[in-house]
């Protein structure tokens, strides 16, 4: 099921991978926006000065996966929380439908502690019941740095956005709770995805949605979802909130694997 679904659109990997990023100003000003790959954009370098970030995932629908039958995947429940002056983030998967798989994941710093059950131990060395500690990789250079270059970052999302199969269209402005969002979607089609190399069983076609505040364009939620006719019907959606209050530290030593 995980080489099926690696066939995320571009647009997404890109969002989801710049995340993380931090600390350069933004415009003090938000001019109203209509072009929908300039919101894509704003939405994507607008975080490069987030302080802290939480967010939450819910899943709906099925997927049919080979030899392993039918996942209801409306139990599966996702959280987590990052501060990003303190370089610390958790994080919490419950997906009960999946084989009882669970996983919870605390950084801090140069280490990482996760606690692992169900499916997910098959793959990932560690305990239900403590924590496995890990070190952090660090890449070379300075990923911060990198990540704020806000020239390098804007001309490589849009040689990203002129790759997707699919033109982004900018829809009816909506709320995100009490907040006024763009929305921009995207749809790429069983016969794109295939093209682009997700195998025989991309029969389906998978749509893309982010809404990004109006006001200072943050993506306040990501959206995907699939029809199809061998993996069934599936959705997933990611809300994001900032600059909230964030407490986070490494569990007790007796909580941790020796």
């Amino acid at each position: 099921m995980t080489r099926r679904l690696a066939f995320l659109p571009i647009a997404l990997v890109a969002v989801l991978s710049l995340v993380f990023a931090a600390c350069s100003p933004t415009p003090a000003a938000a001019p109203a926006l209509t072009d929908p790959k300039e919101i894509v954009t704003k939405g994507v370098t607008s975080l490069v000065d987030v302080k802290s970030f939480e967010f939450t995932g819910t899943f709906t629908g099925n997927v049919t996966a080979a030899q392993m039958g039918n996942f209801d995947l409306s139990t599966i429940k996702l959280a987590g929380a990052v501060d990003v002056a303190n370089k610390t983030a958790k994080f919490n998967l419950d997906a009960p439908s999946l084989l009882g798989s669970k996983l919870d994941a605390i950084v801090v710093g140069d280490a990482a502690y996760y606690k692992v059950s169900g499916a997910l131990a098959a793959g990932l060395k560690g305990s239900a019941d403590k924590y496995t500690k890990v070190p952090v990789p660090t890449a070379s250079g300075d990923p911060a740095a990198a990540a704020t270059d806000i020239t390098k970052l804007v001309a490589q999302l849009q040689t990203s956005l002129a790759m997707l199969p699919s033109p982004l269209t900018k829809g009816t402005d909506e709320k995100c709770g009490d907040a006024d969002c763009y929305h921009v979607t995207t749809t790429v089609t069983g016969a794109q995805l295939q093209a682009l190399g997700a195998g025989s069983t991309a029969d389906g076609d998978l749509k893309f949605d982010l809404w990004t505040l109006k006001s200072n364009y943050r993506p306040a939620k990501i959206g995907l979802s699939m029809t199809s006719a061998s993996l069934g019907t599936f959705g997933f959606a990611l809300d994001i909130k900032y600059d909230v209050s964030v407490s986070i530290s490494a569990p007790p030593a007796d909580q941790v694997l020796p």
